[in-house]
């Protein structure tokens, strides 16, 4: 380590002044890499840094980074090296690395050869996401009581993510299959990297006021800690738990866990799930019209078979089958007051006739049969009220069911694209460009197809 350097164009040589007509060497470039090459290998170096970008291992080695707030050292780890540490190595993990530098020659790039490593204290991002985690953790943004139900029917979807990659694709497509009803509206913003915290920020404010929506989708694909850090920050944190209507994150992958997907109404592990967890299954829909129409034929059914079978206890009811029953009674109890009247009174005898005679007129002795049926065609006429009233309502509810999915297909952004046309967005920003007028002739412009997207230049305007 305390070796004193020297390159090979520093070699030692006669004064510059007793030298006989230098020349100037030329070197090519592979000289010159590989004399930098045997400079940097003949050092040993003891380095401390942060993880990030691990390899999956192959034959002989992996791959990763080491990093501090400045810089980035790759770094080679043989399997041998690999296989005897007693500890993950992961993305934000700090280690002390002990090995030798080394220089790519093809591509002039250097790295350090790892012969040794191990913890060295825990990683600086992974710090900063610790130290935020208790922060909002004490404040009570992770518990489940403040966490809100998703709308089980979303009119109005916002997704944020990257105008570009799987992740915007994976959404868009989902919910297209599973919920056509539901217009979905794409910000696209940076989703790591230098202003991609103000972004996101400005994305979801957006949902949250110009363009009201039911629901937010917050995705990316996965990454590196590094990348995925803006969704650890506290200003995203913090503007997903103020939202006024429910977050879903997919960000990342299964194992990737951000701030963001702690405070969030629902944490789904990869975009396509948060899509998912966002709108019903449209065959699940269906499923449940068809359940409800069963449900109120039963209904309806239940009301006529209980209505007929009124209509058999009145017709096997004795009165109606011998009114003379009925009047049995009350014609012997008369026959015994006459029986008990004196002759003379005779005006109370009349009145008691009379009242008799009113008794046995009443169309209930007269006509029990017209009566019966008379019945008949009301309880008959009600069971058919009712089953038309089943039958409109289930055909209005299928009509609306309808009418909704082919207006969300004519107005589907990728029912429009198959028709031919396209979206150009900016290339810097995202936006979508409307006018010719917000575009410069030579700059960058992302047009996306039905199937893909084209990346090119503006060359000129009309």
């Amino acid at each position: 380590m305390d070796e004193e350097m020297t390159l090979p164009w520093d070699e030692p040589g006669e004064p510059e002044a007793e030298q006989e007509s230098p020349t100037e060497r030329v070197l090519s470039v592979t000289e010159v890499n590989r004399m930098a090459k045997g400079a940097l290998e003949r050092f040993e170096v003891l380095v401390a840094g942060e993880v990030s970008n691990v390899s999956k291992p192959y034959a002989y080695y992996l791959y990763c980074n080491l990093r501090d707030e400045e810089a980035i050292l790759p770094a080679i780890v043989p399997i041998r090296v690999f296989d005897a540490l007693d500890f993950k190595l992961a993305d934000g993990v700090s280690v002390l690395v002990r090995g030798t530098l080394s220089l790519y020659e093809k591509q002039g790039k250097y790295q350090v050869r790892v012969t040794e490593m191990s913890p060295y204290g825990v990683g600086e991002i992974q710090r900063r996401i610790e130290a935020l985690k208790k922060k909002l953790q004490a404040e009570g943004l992770f518990a489940d009581e403040r966490k809100r139900a998703l709308p089980a029917f979303p009119g109005r979807i916002g997704v944020v993510t990257s105008p570009r990659g799987a992740a915007i694709r994976d959404v868009t497509v989902t919910l297209a299959r599973r919920f056509p009803a539901a217009r979905v509206f794409v910000r696209g913003v940076r989703v790591q990297g230098e202003g991609a915290v103000e972004q996101i920020c400005a994305a979801l404010d957006l949902f949250d006021g110009a363009w009201p929506v039911d629901v937010v989708i917050l995705a990316r694909g996965g990454g590196s800690i590094e990348d995925l850090e803006p969704f650890s920050t506290e200003p995203v944190a913090r503007k997903v738990a103020s939202m006024s209507v429910p977050v879903i994150t997919g960000i990342g992958h299964e194992p990737d866990v951000s701030v963001a997907d702690l405070v969030a109404d629902r944490r789904a592990s990869t975009p396509t799930a948060a899509a998912e967890a966002a709108v019903p299954d449209r065959s699940q829909v269906t499923a449940v019209l068809a359940g409800s129409s069963s449900h109120m034929r039963r209904c309806v059914d239940r009301r006529l078979n209980v209505a007929s079978a009124g209509l058999v206890h009145l017709r096997r009811a004795g009165v109606y089958r011998s009114p003379d029953v009925l009047l049995s009674a009350p014609m012997q109890r008369l026959e015994r007051l006459m029986m008990a009247l004196p002759a003379s009174p005779a005006r109370g005898l009349a009145r008691a006739r009379a009242r008799f005679d009113g008794v046995c007129l009443r169309p209930v002795f007269r006509l029990p049969g017209q009566l019966l049926a008379r019945r008949a065609l009301e309880v008959e006429g009600v069971g058919a009220r009712l089953q038309a009233a089943g039958v409109r309502s289930i055909e209005r509810r299928r009509g609306t069911l309808e009418r909704l999915i082919a207006k969300a297909r004519a107005l589907s952004p990728l029912a429009v694209l198959e028709r031919g046309y396209s979206i150009t967005f900016k290339a810097g920003t995202g936006e979508v460009v409307r006018d010719s007028d917000e575009v410069e002739t030579g700059e960058g412009v992302s047009i996306r197809l039905a199937k893909g997207a084209l990346d090119a230049q503006v060359t000129g305007k009309e």
